[in-house]
């Protein structure tokens, strides 16, 4: 169920141009599902030179932390773990960064909802965290790239979210100055991030609570579920 938060904020009441209203669209874990992509390849690393059981498959995923532990540190984590030669460490940092990427799904109705936001006239931009490589890789795989107008890959630049600078680039790649929405999971890169450049914000919360003292424009669980309501606010509106 969808659940609308209006982000109430302090001050006069701000004009907002709905006319060619952009999305800003995060892609790990907002439309692809990476988390689940990890967890089904990470038995895949371990093998019998090294061996590797259940427990190791599940430390291995926490300490992915989502894809938030950079890919050097954990392939040293690896080594110390399992005692493995210095040697293998860039070996491992690329099956780190890519081998998971044959796994990538979208999630359900994920596709459906963009492609009837597109039919609209809204421009769909990917704003995304990771090295350029692999986040081209899952666009490729899921046929994303297909769909979208463009990609902002922080791996391109020197800043990633929640830097400002990564959100205006995303709002000019659209060609559209004025408000846009975005959509992500993460609390901190994705909805503060957007918010703080007068983005209109909606959360997928994987079933979690929000727990800031102020709130995004729209929260819902599933990530169809978010672009719906997305699609359906910018229909209301630009019928105005």
């Amino acid at each position: 169920m969808t659940i609308d938060k209006m982000d109430r904020r302090q001050g006069p009441a701000r004009f907002i141009d709905f006319s060619v209203m952009p999305l800003l669209l995060d892609l790990d874990n907002t439309l692809v599902d990476r988390d689940g992509a990890f967890t089904n390849w990470a038995p895949n690393l371990f093998d019998d030179e090294w061996g590797g059981d259940a427990a190791d498959v599940d430390w291995l995923v926490r300490a992915d932390a989502h894809g938030y532990t950079p890919r050097d540190q954990l392939a040293r984590m690896l080594i110390e773990r399992f005692n493995l030669a210095a040697s293998t460490h860039d070996n491992l940092v690329d099956q780190l960064l890519y081998e998971h990427v044959d796994y990538i799904d979208l999630y359900p109705g994920v596709r459906s909802e963009l492609v009837a936001l597109v039919d609209m006239g809204v421009p769909l931009i990917v704003v995304t965290n990771g090295d350029s490589r692999q986040q081209r890789l899952k666009l490729e795989r899921t046929g994303l790239v297909d769909v979208i107008r463009g990609t902002v890959i922080s791996g391109d630049f020197e800043f990633k979210k929640p830097d400002a600078r990564i959100f205006e680039i995303a709002k000019n790649l659209a060609g559209h100055g004025g408000t846009s929405w975005m959509v992500g999971d993460h609390v901190e890169a994705d909805i503060a991030g957007a918010r703080q450049t007068g983005c209109l914000t909606a959360w997928v919360s994987h079933g979690r609570q929000w727990m800031e003292s102020w709130n995004p424009t729209l929260v819902a669980a599933e990530p169809a579920e978010v672009l719906a309501a997305v699609r359906r606010s910018i229909e209301t509106n630009t019928a105005r």
